[in-house]
């Protein structure tokens, strides 16, 4: 690597659906960081992570359910990377196996990343929604500006600032739907009949909560 010419490195599944790409440098924004030389990058087998709420603090785990934006894991199989850097582009397959102690009905590992990904969605349109509405705050007064931030703050929990701030704030819709997606990385089987059930309502009222954000600030200029 010549430590200036930026290098993008995709990953695409057996249908050629990109699954995650990354754009490499020597001096980036954020991410990945290159040096002149060799370089070797360990991809961590994740979609992208969600966007996430601005000012918002997820408290540590200390044993629970972690509160992040990761992407769910992809399922065993084949796939492909590919680099592009300084005009040319290399491509090589390679195959992603499940631990062979782990006995997985058919079917299983799809069936939950097809749901993770439904959640993952959810959690990063719910995020750029609550994202935007913040932004609009800005350009309301009066009582428009009290119904935003009261729905906001229906959605997510700003008030943690602390690794243990959970205990003081009632978590939030945001956050549920991140708990969630967190149960559902936690073992290699299929989505339970309550994760499914518990999914549907998550969407559901983050598509609802969508919906009134957009509504409060349809006349903010």
């Amino acid at each position: 690597y010549d430590g200036k010419t930026p290098v993008r490195l995709s990953f695409e599944d057996a249908s050629g659906a990109l699954v995650r790409s990354f754009t490499l440098a020597a001096h980036p924004p954020h991410g990945e960081r290159l040096h002149a030389g060799a370089n070797s990058f360990q991809w961590n087998l994740r979609y992208p992570n969600a966007t996430e709420v601005k000012g918002f603090h997820p408290p540590v785990a200390a044993g629970g359910l972690d509160d992040t934006t990761q992407g769910p894991t992809v399922v065993p199989g084949t796939y492909t990377v590919t680099l592009q850097y300084g005009g040319q582009t290399a491509r090589e397959q390679f195959t992603v196996a499940l631990d062979p102690r782990l006995q997985v009905p058919p079917g299983a590992l799809a069936a939950r990343l097809a749901l993770s990904l439904r959640v993952h969605s959810a959690l990063n349109t719910l995020d750029e929604a609550i994202n935007r509405a913040m932004a609009a705050r800005s350009r309301l007064h009066g009582a428009a500006l009290n119904a935003l931030n009261a729905e906001i703050a229906n959605l997510v929990q700003l008030d943690i600032k602390s690794s243990e701030g959970s205990l003081l704030h009632e978590t939030k819709l945001r956050s549920h739907l991140a708990y969630l997606l967190a149960d559902l990385d936690l073992s290699y089987t299929a989505p339970t009949a309550a994760e499914s059930a518990v999914a549907g309502v998550l969407i559901t009222q983050a598509q609802q909560g969508e919906r009134r954000l957009a509504a409060l600030t349809a006349g903010a200029h």
